[in-house]
């Protein structure tokens, strides 16, 4: 299984030729319909994410027991390994609290519930325990979830191997920028990046869909996109588009601000156009870097003009031509469940976010989630 592991993540290139904005080229895809049970309640719910966190914990520990040649590992030509050593202290933190949470109400005779309350170590064997020792209605679940997570670690990995060269979500360059980590149990916010897209384009066949779930979200907007619409079709009408979300700033066009020189011309432009034409908007103007990349400066500059960075944890990938649009729902669910907290990423200049939305909204109302308020934000 060892050789497996490195085979599969010393084979895969993440980035696309020269430029770092671009994403992997393999993309992790689930297919939740393997999974055997219901949906339907909130232990349903925590049942699931019992056998994700494990799974996952099973792939990390076989990853981490391969050794620390992260170059093999990783594909990187220089790996940073202080990053990846502080991304893997963060996810082992992150799944011993998912791992506390979703066992904390459930029955002893429950799917993975009598597994205790182990650290890190511990839970990686008791993950391999419950892997051999799972039903055979389980198995062609848990052979497809292995793939994943396989795949998943490549990309969290790689990215943690580059950074800050270049940055992105996988850490944080300052505590006050907001990731979604550190949320309350099962509490999600969408995004939506890089509109708003020409009239009666796709961010305005998203809106409906909202609006009859009932959801918000955050609108990161590019500045020069925004013009464009705004002088399309006036303040009136795109007050209307984003009525009761939220819109935020990506920057005035989709460009590395890591390396991009004009970068607070940049915010200034797309801060100012946005704050004046929407009156109605979350507490602040939320900034977010196109790939993440951002630099220290960047970040202080954002910070004091009143303004957060806001990242993301769960990246839907729905850009990709790799991934269908069934594919980008099962994948955001997946990390839902391994998450448990945190800020989907989509794009609303893509079509398969009008297919993952409905989905994991009818999902969300199954098993008791909540999505936060885009106004109701600290």
């Amino acid at each position: 299984m060892l050789r497996f592991i490195v085979l599969v993540l010393a084979g895969l290139t993440l980035w696309g030729g020269a430029c770092l904005g671009a994403g992997p080229k393999a993309v992790a895809v689930a297919d939740r319909s393997l999974w055997p049970r219901s949906m339907q309640s909130a232990d349903d719910f925590d049942q699931a994410s019992r056998a994700e966190i494990l799974v996952f914990a099973k792939v990390f520990a076989e990853v981490e027991a391969a050794g620390e040649d992260w170059k093999s590992l990783t594909g990187v030509k220089a790996p940073h390994p202080d990053s990846i050593q502080r991304w893997l202290k963060q996810t082992k933190d992150v799944l011993l609290l998912n791992w506390a949470a979703a066992q904390s109400h459930c029955q002893p005779s429950a799917l993975a519930c009598n597994l205790g309350k182990p650290d890190v170590s511990g839970l990686g064997s008791r993950a391999m325990g419950f892997a051999h020792g799972l039903a055979p209605e389980y198995r062609a679940w848990l052979e497809m979830s292995e793939k994943f997570y396989h795949q998943y670690l490549l990309e969290q990995l790689r990215l943690a191997a580059l950074f800050p060269t270049p940055t992105s979500e996988i850490l944080m360059l300052s505590q006050r920028e907001i990731t979604g980590v550190d949320w309350p149990d099962r509490t999600f916010l969408l995004t939506f990046d890089d509109g708003p897209t020409p009239l009666n384009g796709t961010t305005d066949r998203l809106m409906p869909l909202l609006k009859q779930y009932k959801l918000n979200g955050i609108f990161f907007v590019l500045g020069d996109a925004f013009k464009a619409r705004l002088e399309q079709t006036g303040a009136a009408s795109i007050q209307e588009l984003y009525k009761e979300q939220c819109v935020g700033s990506h920057g005035r066009e989709h460009t590395s601000h890591q390396t991009l020189k004009t970068w607070k011309e940049s915010l200034d432009f797309t801060q100012e156009l946005v704050k004046a034409t929407i009156k109605e908007n979350a507490p602040r103007l939320y900034f977010r870097p196109p790939y993440a990349q951002r630099t220290a400066a960047l970040t202080q500059y954002v910070q004091a003009s009143g303004s957060t960075i806001m990242l993301w944890n769960l990246d839907s990938q729905d850009w990709s031509s790799k991934i269908t649009a069934s594919q980008v729902t099962d994948r955001m669910v997946t990390l839902m469940l391994l998450w448990r907290r945190g800020i989907l990423l989509f794009h609303d200049v893509h079509n398969k976010v009008h297919t993952a939305v409905p989905a994991l909204a009818q999902f969300a109302q199954a098993t008791g989630l909540t999505w936060q308020h885009c106004r109701a934000l600290n």
